[in-house]
């Protein structure tokens, strides 16, 4: 690569928060559920959309030349990134998106050099979960989000570990319970406990199974309820390594000598170079003040917590198991 095309590159990437803020926009104002089989105009997409037909189509253009939208002769078409951006899509990433560009969220980005001076967001994640509970259509979209993120994963997860011989299994911060529900599903004769905030279980009692019990409760100041099995997806992370502490040993307050943890996390690499983990950490930086850690990392923190690493089971996913037992 010469000077110029270096140049060139560094310059998109400075630039790249364009891209994002473009998608979060589309993903926001339902334009990729707007747009059907058959290729429009964007004047047409504008006006189902209540939006502007110039703007939109400026933004269009741009995500057309990453692939998102297809654009010929004035008409705008659908590609595989853009049905991703609708929201009967099975893998949508249309929550996600909204939730990305929410204020609440992309504002730790834009804030990020007062991360970087004082290694703390302006809002942390316990400023984001009393944000969150003050504000239930975030709440709402937040944790639609994160099932939309794990959808594909979460298939991948279960086939990964055996919870056959699992009596009960307790899934601590689970959101709506997608996970728990998806193992207890290939685990018939299994029992679950979703444990959540109040505002979290109030949202989902409505659609409760009799082989889950619904607990409402703080894991900093509340009892964990005993179980066979915990596991803990996409919760560790969003936390300081000593609020992530406090986490497991409560956990381990609830826990029997004979009981596993199961965290379900992106690990980093201990190696350079691309890994999804590193830019999911940095995104806990700026937003939550949490970060993914290393295998030796992660085995420190549950060390420090009464856990010993028993096993890490990488799967078919950015995701792996990270398996511990009481010490």
């Amino acid at each position: 690569m010469d000077q110029t095309e270096t140049a060139q590159a560094l310059w998109s990437l400075i630039n790249s928060h364009a891209l994002a803020r473009c998608v979060h926009v589309i993903a926001e104002t339902a334009v990729s559920d707007a747009l059907e089989d058959i290729p429009m105009p964007a004047a047409e997409l504008a006006r189902r959309c209540s939006l502007d037909a110039d703007a939109l189509h400026r933004i269009m253009r741009l995500l057309a030349t990453q692939g998102v939208f297809a654009l010929k002769e004035d008409l705008y078409s659908h590609t595989a990134a853009s049905r991703l951006l609708r929201s009967d899509h099975p893998q949508s990433l249309r929550s996600f998106a909204r939730m990305i560009g929410m204020p609440a969220v992309w504002n730790g980005f834009t804030q990020l050099e007062v991360v970087a001076h004082t290694g703390k967001p302006p809002l942390d994640m316990a400023g984001l979960v009393r944000y969150l509970s003050e504000h239930p259509s975030e709440a709402s979209l937040f944790n639609q989000a994160m099932v939309a993120k794990s959808a594909a994963a979460i298939p991948v997860i279960v086939g990964s570990y055996d919870f056959s011989r699992c009596g009960v299994i307790a899934d601590i911060g689970g959101g709506h319970g997608h996970l728990l529900h998806a193992i207890l599903e290939h685990n018939p004769a299994s029992s679950g406990i979703l444990f959540e905030l109040p505002h979290v279980i109030a949202d989902v009692s409505g659609r409760a199974s009799p082989r889950v019990r619904l607990v409402s409760g703080n894991f900093f100041s509340s009892d964990i309820p005993q179980a066979d099995v915990y596991v803990l997806m996409e919760v560790i992370h969003d936390w300081a390594d000593a609020d992530a502490a406090r986490i497991l040993m409560a956990v381990r307050s609830g826990a029997s000598r004979l009981s596993r943890l199961l965290i379900i996390e992106s690990l980093i690499a201990d190696t350079p170079g691309l890994h999804p983990g590193k830019l999911l950490d940095v995104i806990m930086l700026a937003v939550t003040g949490g970060r993914e850690r290393t295998a030796t990392e992660c085995k420190e923190l549950l060390r420090g917590a009464g856990f010993e690493l028993a096993r890490i089971l990488p799967t078919a996913s950015p995701y792996s198991i990270v398996e511990a037992v009481a010490s």
